[in-house]
């Protein structure tokens, strides 16, 4: 039997959950939940995510639970979760099964009958919310799990069935590796997660192993215009479908209209038009993100045509481009991007709108600011106005000499003349001028910058009302 096709919870009835309110966990929790599984958890911080939870009937606590902890069989923590957490101290004490989350999604999904994996750098909560989405649309009752609520569903999790699975597989910690997928989609492969993939080579080496250990029949859907997912797969054997913008990739697009905030384009199938496709998602790297949704279907032979269709419906992820407020003349935009090559993609989306682009960027991480700092000011350069706010240090110390003011100071050197700092408390406050000049403002970054992005777009309805 191979090892990746263990029943991690085995007889566990009791399932604890550490930190139970993070995007990727809570998910996994009302699946289990759904499953019969006896679940709880808990959270410091009370969140959107946690009240779903207690809506589903999970018991939630605000604060550790080392009495319950121990009354469980198993408990699943994640990445965001230190060693030394009292609540696994309890629980090693207490000799119940640990296991990371990733260890339990994967053996979930190895199980499953048929299991589609999204992973790659950049689109894998999109790709993966529009494949859940075509496949709810079509009848086919998947159990899904996502890194974001898809907007359709208010949620980052939908409850089908235990033979098809769609799951969102983080690739930033390595733990990709432990999934043996029936099909694998990789959205795209550059140099992230500084922490874990120090060179070019470990990234590389840590996809072929992931290519390796797939399950059967192991196809892989790529980008064909991805160098890196190219040479991962140059010494590969894994049955592969690519897609892309050139009539060589087995799927492709072209002839983009770009809608106010959406996207048309025609489909081609090895290189034969297939169908026009509307999306009501933006930009151009929306319409790769549904050309891995197209192509990945329609080999579990869904018609493509009736994939198409469905697309149209699909009204986005949260935070990820997400329209929180138009007023006229003003848009409020949240997004995620939080590497140089998705500020970049983003702003050429919000640009396609042709108005006036205002971006409040909020760094994620030293050292991904520290290495990137030159390719964010490239990327940010776009922008009309560019306001710069603290970095968001995700668990990282600053080794001392590592701020914002590094993207500044290359965007002034780059010559931009609407640059500047401003702490994250004062943003708001900042932007008083902005509402009457209209435009679009857009709030962006991986950390807590979607919160001000909340608060902007509810003051802006306060004062059309008013």
């Amino acid at each position: 039997m191979n090892p990746k096709n263990q029943d991690l919870i085995g007889s566990a009835k009791k399932i604890y959950f550490v930190g139970i309110g993070g995007v990727g966990m809570s998910g996994l929790a009302q699946v289990l939940n759904h499953q019969g599984f006896q679940v709880c958890g808990s959270d410091s911080a009370e969140s959107k995510q946690t009240q779903a939870l207690r809506k589903a009937g999970i018991q939630v606590f605000s604060e550790i639970a080392p009495t319950v902890v121990s009354s469980c069989d198993l408990l699943i923590y994640s990445s965001a979760i230190p060693y030394h957490h009292p609540e696994l101290e309890t629980a090693r004490k207490h000799g119940l099964k640990i296991y990371h989350r990733a260890q339990i999604l994967s053996s979930l999904l190895n199980q499953a009958d048929t299991a589609i994996g999204v992973t790659g750098t950049h689109g894998k909560t999109t790709t993966s919310s529009m494949i859940s989405f075509v496949l709810c649309e079509l009848g086919k009752n998947p159990t899904c799990l996502i890194g974001g609520d898809l907007l359709n569903f208010q949620s980052n999790a939908v409850l089908g069935s235990r033979d098809l699975w769609v799951a969102e597989v983080d690739e930033s910690d390595k733990t990709h590796e432990l999934y043996a997928l029936n099909y694998a989609v990789i959205t795209n492969l550059e140099q992230d997660h500084i922490e874990n993939y120090h060179t070019h080579d470990d990234l590389k080496q840590s996809f072929e192993r992931f290519l390796t250990g797939l399950g059967s029949p192991g196809l892989v859907v790529y980008s064909g215009e991805d160098a890196m997912s190219a040479e991962i797969l140059k010494n590969s054997s894994r049955p592969r479908v690519s897609f892309g913008f050139s009539r060589d990739c087995d799927f492709s697009a072209d002839a983009l209209t770009m809608t106010p905030f959406g996207v048309e384009f025609d489909l081609y199938e090895i290189g034969f038009f297939v169908t026009r496709v509307r999306l009501s998602v933006p930009g151009r790297h929306n319409v790769a993100n549904a050309l891995a949704c197209i192509a990945v279907l329609s080999q579990l032979g869904l018609d493509i045509e009736d994939i198409g269709r469905a697309l149209a419906g699909f009204r986005g992820a949260r935070r990820r481009l997400e329209l929180k407020a138009d007023h006229g003349n003003c848009l409020v935009v949240d997004d995620y991007a939080h590497h140089p090559t998705e500020v970049l993609a983003s702003l050429k989306a919000l640009r396609s709108i042709g108005r006036r682009v205002t971006m409040i960027f909020q760094p994620h991480r030293y050292t991904r600011t520290a290495f990137f700092f030159r390719q964010f000011a490239e990327a940010l350069r776009e922008a009309d106005e560019v306001i710069l706010t603290e970095i968001y240090p995700a668990g990282e110390k600053n080794p001392g000499n590592i701020d914002s003011r590094m993207i500044y100071d290359e965007l002034v050197k780059l010559g931009h003349g609407d640059v500047r700092v401003v702490s994250k408390d004062k943003i708001i406050s900042s932007l008083d001028g902005l509402r009457e000049r209209g435009g679009v403002i857009a709030f962006v970054g991986a950390g807590n910058i979607g919160g001000v992005a909340d608060e902007f777009a509810s003051r802006l309805k306060d004062l059309a009302t008013a």
